[in-house]
């Protein structure tokens, strides 16, 4: 059992490190505008914020307007990025239907909320319990020790009759046009972060099944208190950054989209602030605003 928990701790500190050294080398093109300081902020933090943007260190690197052209030769010998040769080529190349951008956040009030689902744990199930502004004009789908699993398979949201169905189900009987999810400390310690992954690929391809123009908000795994993260092999903040690395790809920046909450709960080492949880894991009830804050400044308008 020994040799299992160093082989998770080994894992978990071999994939923080490459994490950051992705970071680290990307500072100065892809996160440049991500970066506040590194002396204010862990390595890492810019990257998380750009995948929240559908920006990943193997996205391509659009220098800025003004900035001089990167020419190189292909295989072939055709000039790349900054070529200026053929134009009849170049049309050959153009795609006829304009590329759409991906979309940005922006601020919204707290009536953008009245068709939005929330689904997840009991993390999810504290916003609705100490966030009115939330729970009185969206619907909550939250159960204590909640998995990505049970959202997939079992039938767990309680109708008013008594009966259990599943969350597809209880989506096809309300209007909503923006989901957002929140799982995955439960899932620590369970099977793999592929199947974690695929798990979560399922659930999100299942909604857009019954809304094909949702929006869909997968919000972080928040993070433990340091006190829990460096006492517990399982629950720990770098179990936790290697599972929400998991899901970032599935952020196109048009129907799905990273919010990195813990932007909003963390301390300067990028651990939950103590002064927000009693247990080390989950908000106390009085401190659920900077969470609803996080979410009116991280909205997508269409």
């Amino acid at each position: 059992m020994k040799i299992k928990n160093y082989l998770l701790l080994i894992l978990i500190v071999v994939s923080g490190v490459a994490l950051s050294v992705c970071s680290f080398v990307c500072l100065q093109t892809k996160y440049k505008s991500y970066t506040t300081s590194i002396t204010q902020e862990p390595v890492v933090a810019p990257l998380l914020k750009g995948a929240a943007d559908g920006i990943y260190p193997w996205s391509e690197y659009v220098a800025p307007e003004g900035a001089d052209s990167i020419v190189g030769d292909d295989s072939q010998g055709n000039v790349q990025n900054g070529d200026t040769g053929n134009s009849e080529t170049q049309n050959e190349n153009t795609p006829d239907e304009t590329v759409a951008e991906p979309k940005t956040f922006t601020m919204v009030d707290d009536d953008y909320f009245n068709d939005a689902v929330f689904i997840g744990d009991s993390r999810v199930l504290g916003l609705s319990m100490y966030c009115e502004a939330l729970d009185s004009r969206s619907t909550f789908f939250a159960k204590k020790s909640l998995s990505i699993y049970d959202i997939r398979d079992k039938e767990w949201v309680e109708t008013e009759d008594g009966r259990k169905i599943t969350v597809f189900e209880a989506l096809q009987g309300v209007t909503f046009s923006k989901v957002y999810m929140m799982v995955g400390i439960n899932e620590l310690g369970r099977g793999t972060n592929e199947s974690y992954a695929e798990a979560y690929k399922q659930v999100i391809d299942r909604i857009l099944e019954i809304n094909p123009d949702a929006l869909i908000y997968i919000n972080s795994i928040m993070h433990v208190t340091k006190e829990k993260s460096d006492g517990d092999p399982i629950f720990n903040n770098g179990s936790i950054n290697v599972r929400n690395m998991a899901v970032v790809p599935y952020a196109d920046g048009k129907h799905i989209f990273f919010l990195n909450v813990n932007d909003a709960v963390d301390d300067e080492e990028g651990n939950l602030r103590a002064d927000l949880s009693g247990d080390g894991v989950h908000l106390k009830g009085s401190c659920y605003e900077p969470w609803h804050q996080y979410l009116l400044y991280n909205a997508i308008v269409e």
